[in-house]
């Protein structure tokens, strides 16, 4: 009986605090070559796989989509079984679909939503030292979020990152929303596409608005002047979560 190659589109999560990254590389441990592992140790091939985002080290995931070919003869439960039981403890794929051939897990996307968490409080947060960045005086979210609506349309983010490829360094992003639980800030952007480094920058200055070092004014000037010496320094890659990708809906094959 002749096994048809057929294309496997998976959620994943990882916790990327002992990674190089997403994606693959000469050496070091990265989310790409542990799945990869997997699916060689479980279907007995070299299978390649794509994703929507190359997460930079550090940086985590509950959304993150990959795909790949791959001959299989059993369920895709029974896949979906098998590759957790043979990846590390930091990586699970908590769903796993057939998909249209021509799906692309980048290309495909309509937009990609990050979250970055603060910890704002007098000491030090220990459990969320991992998935946290800790700021002690005292932040104003109103003001924040004032700003954030300066970054909210279609602009040249050139003062926040640079282009993963190419030179093209305009973005459209549909939300940009900072919510509190206690001493815990979280914002959440959703873009069509972002730079290199972002997020992290725009939280970073964001965060300099909390403290009254910028003005909500300030943030279109510094957008305005397309300059990324004008940006504050990123925050540190442990705050921050790939948490959505979002395709249209004629892209998915049978679940």
């Amino acid at each position: 009986m002749v096994t048809v190659e057929r294309r496997y589109c998976a959620i994943i999560e990882y916790d990327g605090t002992d990674f190089l990254g997403y994606q693959i590389q000469a050496k070091g441990r990265t989310v790409q070559g542990e799945i990869e592992q997997s699916l060689k140790a479980v279907t007995q091939s070299t299978v390649r796989i794509n994703g929507a985002g190359r997460t930079d080290a550090g940086v985590h995931a509950t959304g993150q989509v990959i795909a790949f070919d791959v001959a299989w003869r059993h369920t895709r439960l029974d896949l979906q079984r098998a590759l957790n039981a043979t990846l590390p403890s930091d990586i699970v794929i908590s769903s796993l679909r057939t998909v249209d051939p021509n799906f692309h897990p980048r290309y495909s996307a309509i937009s990609r939503t990050y979250q970055y968490t603060v910890v704002n409080q007098e000491c030090r947060p220990v459990l969320q030292r991992r998935y946290a960045h800790y700021v002690r005086e005292p932040l104003n979210v109103v003001a924040m979020n004032q700003a954030g609506k300066c970054l909210v349309g279609t602009f040249d983010f050139a003062s926040f990152g640079k282009p993963p490829t190419g030179s093209v360094t305009i973005r459209n992003v549909t939300q940009a929303l900072w919510t509190v639980n206690h001493q815990q800030f979280m914002f959440e952007i959703t873009a069509n596409a972002f730079l290199y480094r972002m997020v992290r920058k725009l939280v970073g200055t964001l965060i300099q608005v909390g403290l009254g070092q910028l003005s909500v004014g300030e943030i279109q000037e510094i957008l305005e002047a397309r300059d990324l010496r004008r940006s504050a320094p990123p925050v540190p890659a442990r705050g921050l979560s790939l948490v959505r990708v979002t395709y249209p809906k004629d892209v998915w094959g049978t679940p």
